[in-house]
């Protein structure tokens, strides 16, 4: 005997068989609320603090879930260009000021080492690149979780459906952030390339802040 989601035999009840295309929408959607049910009972992401890694880490596991499923709304989607570039991991539109959750781009003035014991501008490079990426995509959707400490968006952003944060840890451009446990595989692919700031052992970030603020 089958079992249907009651959603189905509610239709059932009330007319004519749902279409292939409405039926297996309903279904996804019914069982990615059972997971995001499940889910919830163990932790909810939005009443963890917003810098809890476990928060973060909890925040784009379920944005994952919900967007394979299409019943999660983005925060914003907008074209590329209405964007302005902060820092590699920090962009606006207009006063919406959004961080990139899970990644850790070199900071305004920061400069790393270079594999022959020169220096390069990472911080400008990461930039340029966050503005050449979005620049270029004629749908940018970021997905947020809360605000941090000072008001800005933490989100995930995709542009043209790639995920912006990967893209520059992959290419060497930011450091994942390693708590969270998100973009090692393209960390680790960066790294062995000997890739941007993976050419010779720099600062991160937080290291560099310390002794620069």
């Amino acid at each position: 005997m089958k079992y249907w989601p009651l959603e189905m035999q509610s239709l059932a009840r009330l007319g004519p068989k749902p279409t292939t295309k409405v039926t297996t929408k309903m279904m996804k959607r019914t069982i990615v609320g059972a997971v995001l049910a499940i889910a919830a009972n163990t932790v909810s992401a939005q009443e963890l603090p917003v810098s809890d890694p476990i928060s973060a880490k909890i925040f784009l596991e379920l944005r994952s879930i919900q967007q394979l499923a299409g019943v999660i709304d983005p925060l914003l989607t907008v074209p590329g260009e209405a964007f302005r570039i902060i820092e590699g991991d920090f962009i606006a539109l207009g006063a919406l000021r959004i961080r990139l959750v899970g990644i850790d781009a070199p900071e305004i003035a920061q400069r790393c080492n270079r594999s022959d014991g020169g220096l390069w501008e990472c911080a400008a490079k990461s930039e340029d690149r966050v503005r050449e990426i979005l620049r270029s995509a004629e749908r940018v959707e970021c997905f947020g979780n809360g605000r941090d400490p000072y008001g800005y968006y933490i989100a995930s952003c995709t542009a043209d459906g790639e995920d912006v944060g990967a893209r520059l840890v992959e290419e060497g451009l930011a450091w994942p952030d390693e708590e969270q446990g998100y973009y090692l595989p393209e960390a680790a692919r960066a790294q062995a390339g000997s890739l941007g700031i993976w050419q010779a052992e720099t600062e991160r970030p937080a290291e560099w802040r310390k002794q620069h603020n």
